[in-house]
């Protein structure tokens, strides 16, 4: 029987020691590369560098238990790095702009419609049940020249409250401004029904009917409203361009008469006027008229061109001088009703007009 080779104890002694030598080998290259990686920039990814496979030394050949591993998550960066990143990306929400209704409507009358428009459309943001908010959200809008936001905000005010007067009758003056009579029609007998004596509303039913060439009816509905409020200068100048309309140029030059002495700087009152009194054969007073509508707005084309032509024309001598003072202290509604029309005559030089749209009235008091 062979014997067993001893193996020499200085043999197993090498051996324990290469082992030990590749295990601190391999063990520095891990971490030398971990430190590579650690030492990066945020951005940078290693994808040149070689991966090297490297047995790892068993416990059985280095007589050493097995080291524990701890992985750390590599840091986000440096503290003031990430608070400048923070820095960076936060955006400061814009202040709430603050509105009253006080506020907007201020601006509605210094005649700024389109931040009236902006005001209102806040206002009614935050006051959603407030029909007086989307009242006057329709007003600065039809000022501003946007017709359908308008419709749209008056039907907004309609909704909430269905006998709001002054929507209706507003609404009912876009709806007529775009020639929409019918429709307009509609919204004023709704409110001619919750407000049967509203001067507004019966003045827009008589520029509707008009409009729609019932020239006699319309007059009577100015007439209507200066029973009761004989100086209403809107209703009286609308009178006066009925009646020159029928050819009756007397009853025409008494109600502009008093039309212009209640509002002296109106433009289209002294025009029309002008065109009263030059049916009348009064040239001289009549060129005054003209005159005094460029006073009140120099833009006033109609004014420019019929006083031009009356400065041409010659007065004849045995005609009277006029007294506007005394033709507007002659206007009486009862004689007005009983005259017969005349023929209808051609609308050339005058045209009818409506006052500001009116916000309100002495006893109306908008909801907060």
């Amino acid at each position: 029987m062979k014997k067993q080779e001893l193996t020499n104890p200085q043999d197993h002694k090498m051996k324990f020691a290469e082992a030990g030598v590749l295990f601190v080998l391999v063990l520095a290259l891990t971490i030398f590369v971990g430190v590579r990686v650690a030492t990066r920039g945020d951005n940078e990814i290693a994808v040149s560098d070689p991966v090297v496979v490297t047995e790892m030394p068993t416990t059985e050949q280095t007589g050493m238990d097995e080291p524990t591993i701890t992985v750390a998550s590599e840091p986000a960066g440096h503290p003031d790095e990430v608070a400048a990143d923070a820095e960076a990306v936060v955006v400061e929400a814009p202040e709430p702009k603050i509105v009253t209704y006080a506020m907007a409507e201020k601006a509605f009358f210094d005649r700024s419609y389109g931040d009236a428009v902006e005001m209102f459309a806040i206002y009614t943001e935050e006051h959603p049940a407030n029909a007086w908010g989307f009242y006057m959200l329709g007003l600065s809008e039809w000022k501003a020249g946007d017709n359908e936001a308008a419709e749209e905000a008056f039907a907004f005010a309609l909704e909430i409250k269905p006998d709001h007067t002054k929507s209706l009758i507003n609404y009912g003056r876009v709806l007529l401004e775009q020639g929409r009579e019918d429709e307009a029609r509609i919204q004023i007998e709704l409110a001619l029904a919750a407000a049967p004596g509203s001067t507004n509303a019966t003045r827009v039913l008589g520029r509707i009917q008009h409009n729609q060439g019932l020239l006699e009816e319309a007059a009577s509905s100015y007439l209507t409203i200066l029973q009761v409020k004989e100086d209403d200068a809107w209703s009286l100048n609308n009178l006066g361009l009925i009646r020159i309309q029928q050819g009756r140029y007397e009853e025409a030059l008494s109600a502009l008469a008093k039309a212009v002495q209640i509002e002296p700087d109106v433009a289209c009152f002294q025009n029309n006027l002008g065109v009263a009194l030059e049916r009348n054969g009064h040239f001289t007073a009549s060129g005054e008229a003209y005159a005094a509508a460029l006073e009140a707005d120099g833009d006033y084309e109609k004014a420019d061109i019929s006083m031009a032509r009356v400065s041409e024309l010659t007065e004849a001598e045995d005609h009277e001088p006029v007294d506007l003072g005394v033709l507007a202290a002659g206007f009486n509604v009862a004689d007005d009703m009983e005259v017969a029309a005349a023929e209808p005559v051609a609308e050339d030089e005058f045209e009818v007009e409506e006052s500001p749209a009116p916000v309100r009235d002495d006893n109306d008091t908008p909801e907060n």
